[in-house]
């Protein structure tokens, strides 16, 4: 059989039009998964890439193989597997999963066959297997550093809400103009992993504590339910932890350190049990602002060491310990400030997860 095609891409959906002996074109679209995005391993190492789109009716089964992408060294290939015969392919779309055993990136192809003969064929060229981060808090864990970001690894990414771009800020999803330490943090642990990396930022603004609470607006949003969006964005399961930096706006609120761990306490317990499945949260330990008295800071940090000590989260980096010669402006971090910024996040993931640096 001859035939020709054309591949197109709209919407972040990957489509592949073939002109064949069929009366019309057959068409194969693939919604899942997108160009660059990384499904979070287990502790073995694995993941299970969900695999959807649509097809038209010239195609009855649908296939699917994952190989190993230019130039990376880790990971493990997979033939040719079914996911779907024409009684699943109800109204042409079709969904099911892939297991990848290591981490890495991978080249996703996706395969319509007509009894014995392919007749469409699609590919995402990049798909990883590795870490994803939530990042949320106040505008030192978004775009106020000074300078700007940008991963030098390949595969440490942002996620968008829609597809996937390399880490460069500012990240998308966070309040400010400028730098971030995720790309540096990225780096870090593709480094240490050799897996890829991806961050999904929700500090739209800066807020107290308190304005995270479930129901409560807070300028032009609800800051809990954006979070637990940002969440669900993501496969179910598919977050490694949420990395949470906040507490300079309560030094200045005067927030009391118990009113702080009960208040965290309720968001945790509550973005948790909306989000279907139990999150595992780091809180910085973050109360350090220019405008604020060191007994009212004390009093916030008092309440992050209450939230580790009563076991609600981990423990994140404490960047209260970096002084002024790390910051740009007295509360913002210079490029020494995100480097180190970076590096005790990078610390408190590797004692939890037991990881090397190399």
């Amino acid at each position: 059989m001859t035939t020709m095609g054309k591949v197109t891409a709209f919407c972040g959906v990957i489509l592949l039009t073939i002109s064949s002996i069929y009366a019309e074109a057959i068409t194969l679209s693939i919604s899942s998964p997108l160009e660059r995005q990384v499904y979070q391993r287990t502790d073995k190492n694995q993941a299970d890439v969900i695999i959807t789109g649509a097809a038209n009716p010239a195609v009855d089964i649908i296939e699917v193989k994952a190989d190993l992408a230019a130039d990376i060294k880790t990971g493990e290939a997979v033939g040719w597997t079914k996911i779907a015969a024409r009684k699943d392919l109800a109204g042409g779309k079709f969904s099911g999963q892939l297991s990848l055993k290591a981490g890495g990136w991978y080249v996703i192809s996706v395969r319509g066959r007509n009894g014995d003969a392919v007749v469409v064929e699609a590919t995402v060229s990049k798909v990883g297997v590795g870490e994803v981060f939530v990042t949320a808090g106040q505008s030192n864990s978004a775009n106020f550093g000074k300078p700007k970001q940008a991963a030098k690894d390949d595969r440490v990414v942002y996620f968008k809400g829609t597809d996937y771009i390399h880490a460069k800020d500012p990240i998308p999803g966070g309040c400010g103009r400028d730098g971030s330490p995720w790309p540096i943090l990225g780096d870090l642990i593709a480094d240490s992993q050799q897996v890829p990396v991806c961050f999904r930022s929700c500090t739209p603004t800066w807020a107290e504590v308190e304005k995270w609470l479930p129901g409560v607006q807070h300028k032009s949003f609800k800051l809990y339910d954006t979070l637990l969006g940002r969440v669900r964005e993501l496969p179910k399961g598919g977050v490694r932890a949420i990395l949470w930096h906040q507490g300079e706006s309560d030094s200045l609120a005067k927030t009391p350190a118990e009113t702080y761990r009960d208040r965290m306490k309720t968001i945790i317990e509550s973005l948790n049990k909306d989000a279907g499945y139990d999150l595992t949260w780091f809180v910085a330990q973050a109360s350090l602002h220019s405008q604020s008295e060191e007994a009212e800071e004390k009093e916030v940090a008092r309440g992050q060491e209450l939230i580790w000590k009563d076991g609600i989260a981990k423990r994140g980096p404490n960047t209260d310990e970096l002084g002024l010669e790390y910051r740009s402006d007295k509360v913002h971090f210079n490029q020494k400030g995100l480097t180190a910024h970076a590096e005790r996040w990078f610390k408190a993931l590797a004692d939890e997860y037991k990881w090397q640096s190399k």
